[in-house]
């Protein structure tokens, strides 16, 4: 004989209770409708959203409340719950619809339903779930944006260069071009970092990245990678002898933009190339060459001197 459940209506009411007391912690509006579609509970998130209070949301119909248009039409949408109640099953909708608030602010949202059941499996309800649409789209394009991009300088990342580097290499192939990769130190920059702090150095890295870019054409890649150094992908070239302009631009810039503070002033920056494709058709390949190429240029060379030569 299968034995009694020792749940009473006070344990059911405790456990309902302290659910929507936790509904009021996150960031989505959340709804609770009888089966009538009438407003039975509303979150503190969704007294934001809305405009209404819990106290004035409670026993109205959900299309009273829950107010939504069509973005495109501009026609009231359907009563939500009302549809989930009516078909059984959850119900899904994306960036289409506007929320009227109550002091007239239309909010772009996204919302979703569900129908609420007991331990029967009868349908009890419905709940509505919702939030600002635009809120997601900017916090996924934020997201979208640091997973491609190093935080401190705004410059790509290593991921992000190596995709950039595979579309670039397949092209050149195509088309028989020529691509050159710059590897990019800077030089005593441990000493400052040392001697006047890495909030500092971290001024002299964010001041550097943008200046970069300025020196490349938009078809070219700018990669931040790693502590003070940076790499360059030149791509689309005729022949190799066009990246020598570069360099010496990238250098000229750096010197301008170090010379602007005193402290900066013992700085220059090391610059080594690779070939595309003569020392190698993959990444793997070219970073080592050019890196190889910068410490020559480090240890050896004069500033000023054209030793970047192949």
């Amino acid at each position: 004989m299968k034995p009694k459940s020792t749940r009473n209506k006070t344990d059911v009411r405790d456990e309902t209770a302290l659910a929507y007391a936790m509904l009021d912690f996150v960031g989505d509006g959340v709804m609770a409708t009888d089966t009538c579609a009438n407003i039975t509970y509303m979150n503190t998130a969704a007294e934001t959203l809305t405009g209404f209070s819990r106290q004035e949301a409670l026993g109205r119909p959900l299309e009273e409340v829950f107010r939504v248009i069509d973005v495109t039409t501009r026609v009231t949408r359907a009563n939500l719950a009302q549809h989930v109640l009516e078909i059984g099953t959850p119900v899904e909708l994306h960036n289409s619809a506007l929320l009227k608030a109550r002091d007239g602010r239309e909010l772009a949202i996204e919302d979703a339903a569900s129908p609420l059941r007991n331990a029967k499996g009868e349908i009890t309800g419905a709940l509505v779930k919702f939030h600002d649409a635009r809120f997601s789209a900017e916090t996924t394009a934020r997201m979208a944006y640091l997973a491609q991009h190093d935080s401190l300088t705004g410059l790509l990342n290593r991921y992000a260069f190596e995709e950039r580097f595979k579309q670039a290499a397949a092209l050149a192939q195509r088309h028989e071009k020529k691509m050159v990769m710059l590897f990019i130190d800077l030089n005593n920059f441990k000493e400052v970092n040392d001697t006047l702090g890495h909030a500092v150095g971290d001024e002299i890295l964010q001041a550097l990245g943008p200046r970069l870019l300025g020196c490349v054409r938009a078809t070219d890649h700018v990669c931040r990678h790693g502590g003070d150094e940076f790499v360059v992908l030149l791509s689309d070239l005729a022949e190799h002898e066009q990246a020598f302009a570069v360099v010496d631009k990238v250098r000229e810039t750096a010197a301008e933009l170090l010379r602007q503070q005193g402290h900066w002033a013992t700085l220059t920056v090391s610059v080594g190339i690779s070939l595309f494709p003569n020392d190698g058709e993959t990444l793997e390949a070219l970073l080592p060459h050019a890196d190889a190429a910068m410490y020559r240029v480090k240890t050896e060379a004069k500033r000023g001197l054209r030793d970047l030569k192949p």
